[in-house]
């Protein structure tokens, strides 16, 4: 009898290792772990073939934080998942970028996330582990400890050079809306080393000038990447019902000039006088590989799904000025849209936020997208 039962528990101790419970504040484990987690993502992916790789997850409100990602070509960094109670991905980011620090908004928190193990590259060659991830805040700091292992690698394949050697995932929800002035890494071996000092000193050469500012948290800002979290099916929206686009010049190689605008979410009729809560943080972070350059009073063509109508097309030219206190939809300028769904862009040149306001099924989709007007 005891020989069976030793048994027993060794196996029940194989099937548990790797699948780390997170614990709430109440010491009771979170009810979405492990295999329901890993089946969540699972199904997001549709059962994909390819790798997929969970970093981390956190209980957060009524479900659960996942920092995953399914394995692509070329450059690639996880994204941000919520999993319900239910044991579903009800909301995502898409499009965190590898060579920045990344964040998102999501009930009442910004919510910071990476992989500190990447993050410190300089010590690829001896790597030393992060003991904790700090954002650093004029009234407070929030500190999080990073994972020291993958809690999953779904779909395995051996020697995939594309997976990420001591990635340290790390998930740090913030209440507010605040960008920190610092945002550091303590090492095992007591150094501290500043991510956002790091990221700003590589990207200053294509930092724009309205970003030039004594504020910290302006000018920290383009050291992070910002991504919405929107559902799933506003994600289909964006990107896979029709291209929703500015549409420029084609040169003469037949190359095509266009600004590729994604979606912020979507809001009633009523609410129409409200800005995008993620507007802000869309100009106060790093666009540099999502920013398009068109010419001085060059005419675009709007394009979106032909199902939807148009509300309207709105401009705003950002400068240190503005970007240094609230901008609210007043400070956006109409701009008209002819009968061949054309718009003629300012003549004066700079960096734009460009906001588009379709119609669909009495709600507003709203996209934005920035520019550069030479």
């Amino acid at each position: 009898m005891k020989t069976r039962l030793l048994i027993v528990l060794v196996i029940l101790a194989l099937l548990t290792a790797g699948c780390s419970q997170p614990v709430t504040d109440s010491g009771e484990k979170d009810p979405i772990t492990g295999f329901a987690i890993e089946n969540a993502i699972m199904q997001y992916y549709e059962n994909t073939s390819e790798p997929i790789i969970i970093y981390e997850q956190i209980p957060f409100e009524d479900g659960t934080l996942v920092l995953a990602e399914k394995l692509m070509d070329g450059e690639h960094y996880p994204d941000l998942h919520f999993v319900d109670n239910s044991g579903k991905v009800t909301h995502l980011t898409r499009g965190s970028y590898c060579w920045t620090l990344n964040y998102t908004q999501f009930k009442d928190n910004y919510i910071y996330f990476g992989l500190a193990g990447v993050e410190t590259r300089q010590y690829i060659d001896n790597p030393i582990p992060v003991e904790k991830v700090e954002a650093l805040f004029p009234d407070k700091t929030v500190s999080v400890i990073p994972g020291k292992s993958i809690i999953a690698h779904i779909n395995l394949i051996d020697r995939d050079s594309r997976f990420f050697k001591n990635p340290q995932g790390y998930i740090m929800p913030v209440k507010g809306r605040e960008v920190p002035y610092d945002f550091t890494a303590l090492l095992e071996n007591g150094e501290e080393l500043s991510f956002s000092k790091k990221v700003l000193n590589a990207g200053i050469d294509h930092m724009p000038d309205y970003l030039e500012s004594k504020k910290a948290e302006v000018y920290n800002s383009i050291a992070f990447t910002f991504t919405p979290m929107l559902t799933p099916e506003e994600w289909q929206k964006g990107y896979f019902s029709g291209e929703i686009c500015l549409e420029g010049k084609t040169d003469h190689r037949g190359n095509r000039n266009a600004l590729h605008l994604r979606p912020t979410g979507h809001m009633s009729l009523l609410d129409s006088f409200i800005l995008p809560q993620d507007i802000k943080p869309l100009y106060l972070s790093d666009n540099y590989i999502r920013t398009t350059d068109f010419s001085t009073g060059e005419t675009v063509t709007v394009k979106y799904p032909e199902d939807r109508k148009l509300m309207d097309c709105r401009i705003l030219r950002l400068t240190k000025e503005k970007v240094e206190k609230e901008i609210g939809q007043d400070s956006f300028a109409v701009i008209d849209v002819d009968n061949k769904g054309q718009v003629t862009l300012p003549h004066e040149k700079g960096h734009y936020l460009f906001l588009l306001r379709i119609l669909e099924d009495k709600e507003i989709q709203t996209y934005t997208g920035m520019l550069v007007i030479k």
